[in-house]
């Protein structure tokens, strides 16, 4: 007898077909849930790697480790506090350098 079948007929065998039926739904999701996250923490981390490299000669040799180490082993977190803290001020210290004093 199939999974639906059962269910429609009713009886102790429609709520042992439920509870498979939920356990098949709740496995997809779970495991969908990881690889949405898995493949959101690789994209994350890429991008904020490919920043880090085009902004390589404005920071120090010491920063840009610090930085790709945060970003590689703080998944999804180190990739955005690098985008929200580290390249702001990273911005703003080169825009202070680039502003004329006045005379």
């Amino acid at each position: 007898m199939s999974i639906l079948a059962a269910v429609s007929n009713g009886g102790p065998e429609a709520s042992a077909a439920f509870a498979v039926i939920f356990m098949m739904v709740f496995w997809v999701a779970y495991i969908g849930f990881f690889v949405v996250l898995g493949l959101t923490s690789l994209a994350v981390s890429v991008l904020a790697l490919i920043s880090l490299y085009r902004n390589r000669d404005k920071l120090r040799a010491i920063e840009l480790a610090v930085w790709v180490g945060i970003s590689l082993v703080v998944t999804i977190v180190g990739p955005l506090c690098w985008f929200i803290i580290g390249r702001g001020k990273m911005l703003d210290d080169v825009r202070a350098h680039e502003q004329p004093t006045p005379a």
